[in-house]
C-alpha cells in the first residue's frame, strides 16, 4: 500500500506496541519506503513501510 504525507496511520513499534500518527516525510528507495511519523503520543518514529498496520480514514 502506498502512503502520502499527511496520512494518518496505525503502526507497530517493537514486538507488541501499536501507535497512531501522521506521516511527515517519506524516503523512497527501490527496496522499501521509510516513513517518518509524528505519533499522537508525542514521539517521532522512523519506520519501514512494512511496519504500518493500516491507514486510518476520517482525519
Amino acid at each position: 500500500m502506498r502512503y502520502s504525507r499527511g496520512d494518518v496511520v496505525r503502526f507497530k513499534v517493537g514486538s507488541n506496541e501499536i501507535h497512531e500518527g501522521k506521516v511527515q516525510v517519506i524516503e523512497k528507495s527501490r527496496e522499501e519506503d521509510i516513513l517518518y511519523i509524528n505519533s499522537f503520543s508525542g514521539w517521532a518514529y522512523k519506520i519501514s513501510e512494512k511496519s504500518v498496520v493500516s491507514r486510518i480514514n476520517g482525519y
